[in-house]
């Protein structure tokens, strides 16, 4: 999930169009935005564009009208009405700049980046200084939401030296003062909202000021300030009702519920949050909705950590079940879940799985080169997704609104992923939401880890298509996430590409690991201390469950120990032995049903990975296991752990709160 308090304002300026003659609809229309009445100019922009079906103004109007009221998917509509509709390149780079908003504003930053990048080009062959300033503005808002806080702030620094209008110094001071925020230097960041608020107030900026206060609320709430924190958000959700901005209401409703929540008042966290959920979801912006109830279920979890003693004193009932299910859709293949949490007398919860399958697809095949997900691998997931969701829909005590369908991170950032999700709901009448980095790290720590060691390790979690590490802390609460983009499958087909020798493969798949991995690690591991000095790593991921498989296959409990020179001997046995790798001895397995287990768990491994995806996966964990000084660390494979588990518990605890408070009540 993207980190709920990682929002900031896109610098965004108003076009005074030379009209070659009177629209007095259109004209009308750019003066109600630019005064800030967007309803107003809501209206005459859709009366306009009725009336001049073929004039490029009225869509522009009316597009940016919407966006301003955080009508997301309408602005988009009339924005690509107007692109059609351009003619010069002015026209054209003031269009691709809202794309860039909007896309933005909708967590598409891929596209947001495009867009912004086609506004640069534009912008340096017309000269325009003024519109160069933006595009490096924004430029450096997408790096900063990818978390490259280096290039943002360089991109920024540009921006500030080109820049004239008092009125765009402003969001540079915001955007700046956002950094040092991430950079946790809140005194630093404290300085330059304060900046930018009140240049804003001089130059009359009175949306800016509305989302600057906004802004800086959120950041008292980090800096344990609730008064300030209180103060501002109020101010700022006052100010920018009166402008009618959709999407800061609700991001204002997000930090009130967040400020309540840290205060512990439970109750007012969720009215605010459900606030911010229903109008995310209202305008289109279905991801940050979805991250809403993530981040509201992981405080109910995070609350109930902390009181889970008192909680499970005070079930004195007989223990009520929650059955939950889910789909992951992976790059490797489609997963089905279902898990029975059981309200207990002396622990708190029982965990069951009660289903749980596995349909391997080629969703994944080919996006390294296109960019795209092939349409007959469409639906090939989509038929495996009706195919598990049919399954789950049979066990008894499973309720259709309790399926969640989510696709994990590493497709989230592919081009066509709409057309998956629209295809999905097609079939199945439900939504496919897109899971993030850190929200995998999130839900896979509390679907992997013990709960005893929830704020004090790290998890590792190596996939078919990327590899994600990460940690919670405890006070302030924040997800630490890192991202890198070759995973077992993923690097197999890049280093396959590279060279096909089956002798150079393994030193190839070595060698793109340690630039694409490594490298970017130990500069990453140097923000974050913590990856190095917390002593205990949980590792997941089809490829370390393959090592324990094929090295210890009698080891079949939930929590196996392993270390640096079983990922050592692993890496060696795969590359040197790959006629016999899958040939394992279990004559020493004298208990039948582990070695039966044993037995279905190898052949499993042979239908999932070949020898080449093993070298390739053993390469990452070896570039790890260097970086993050695995031989100091106490290393656990967890069987059962992953983040669909994880959010799967998640609701059953929140569930659990609300059974507890209807008995009390």
């Amino acid at each position: 999930m993207r980190r709920i308090s990682m929002l900031f304002f896109f610098f965004f300026v108003f076009l005074s169009f030379k009209f070659a003659y009177a629209l007095s609809e259109v004209t009308n229309c750019f003066n109600y935005l630019e005064a800030g009445d967007y309803k107003r100019a809501i209206e005459m922009g859709q009366r306009a564009v009725k009336l001049y079906p073929k004039n490029f103004y009225a869509y522009f109007c009316l597009g940016d009208s919407l966006y301003h009221s955080g009508e997301l998917e309408l602005a988009l509509i009339n924005f690509k009405e107007a692109e059609k509709l351009a003619f010069s390149k002015e026209e054209l780079a003031q269009i691709y700049n809202r794309l860039g908003h909007v896309y933005s504003k909708k967590g598409d930053l891929d596209n947001a980046l495009h867009y912004y990048s086609r506004v640069l080009f534009l912008s340096r062959e017309l000269g325009n200084k003024w519109l160069e300033a933006g595009a490096l503005n924004n430029i450096a808002g997408i790096f900063y939401s990818k978390g490259d806080l280096d290039r943002a702030l360089n991109y920024y620094e540009q921006s500030l030296k080109i820049q004239n209008d008092e009125k765009e110094r402003t969001a540079t001071y915001n955007n700046i003062a956002l950094i040092y925020k991430d950079k946790r230097d809140y005194k630093k960041a404290e300085e330059y909202f304060i900046k930018a608020i009140d240049l804003g107030t001089r130059v009359g900026d009175y949306h800016g000021v509305a989302v600057y206060m906004i802004n800086l609320g959120e950041l008292y709430i980090n800096m344990e300030n609730y008064s300030r924190a209180e103060e501002y958000l109020t101010e700022g959700l006052k100010r920018i009702l009166k402008v009618g901005d959709k999407y800061w209401e609700a991001t204002a409703y997000e930090y009130f519920g967040i400020l309540y929540a840290k205060k512990k008042n439970i109750k007012l966290a969720k009215e605010y949050f459900q606030k911010a959920h229903d109008l995310f979801q209202s305008i289109g912006a279905t991801q940050r909705a979805e991250q809403i109830a993530q981040f509201f279920i992981l405080l109910t979890v995070s609350n109930i950590f902390e009181n889970i003693e008192n909680i499970s004193k005070s079930l004195k009932e007989q223990p009520k079940s929650f059955l939950y299910a889910g789909i992951e859709v992976g790059s490797k293949g489609v997963k089905g879940i279902v898990v029975e949490l059981i309200e207990g007398k002396e622990g708190f919860y029982d965990l069951k799985t009660k289903y749980r399958k596995t349909i391997n697809t080629t969703i994944y095949a080919g996006v390294r080169e296109t960019g795209e997900f092939q349409m007959s691998a469409i639906e090939e997931t989509v038929s495996a997704v009706e195919r598990l969701l049919n399954e789950i829909y049979g066990i008894k005590g499973v309720k259709g609104e309790d399926v969640v369908i989510i696709a994990s991170s590493a497709l989230a950032g592919v081009k066509n992923k709409e057309v998956l999700a629209q295809r999905i709901k097609e079939k199945t009448k439900k939504e496919l939401y897109f899971m993030d980095k850190e929200g995998e790290i999130l839900w896979g720590i509390v679907g992997s880890v013990p709960f005893d060691y929830i704020y004090s390790s790290i998890l590792l979690d190596i996939g078919s298509g990327n590899t994600k590490l990460g940690y919670l802390e405890e006070n302030p609460f924040r997800v630490v996430s890192l991202e890198y983009l070759y995973g077992t499958v993923s690097l197999t087909e890049e280093a396959k590409k590279q060279n096909s020798s089956q002798i150079n493969y393994a030193n190839q798949t070595q060698r793109i690991a340690s630039n694409a991995i490594g490298k970017k690690l130990k500069k990453d591991v140097s923000r974050y201390p913590s990856f190095l000095n917390r002593d205990k790593i949980f590792l997941v991921g089809g490829i370390v469950w393959a090592m324990i498989t094929l090295l210890y296959p009698e080891k079949q409990e939930s929590f196996v120990k392993l270390s640096k020179k079983d990922i050592e001997r692993f890496h060696n046995m795969v590359v040197t032995k790959r006629e016999k790798v899958f040939k394992v001895d279990l004559s020493g397995i004298k208990e039948e049903k582990i070695r039966i287990e044993a037995e279905r768990q190898i052949q499993a491994l042979k239908n999932t990975f070949t020898v080449d995806n093993l070298i390739a996966g053993s390469a990452i964990l070896l570039t790890l296991s260097k970086e993050l000084n695995f031989e100091k660390k106490a290393l656990y494979f967890s069987r059962e752990g992953n983040w669909m588990l994880g959010y799967l518990i998640g609701k059953g605890f929140v569930e659990a709160q609300k059974s507890k408070e209807e008995k009390q009540s």
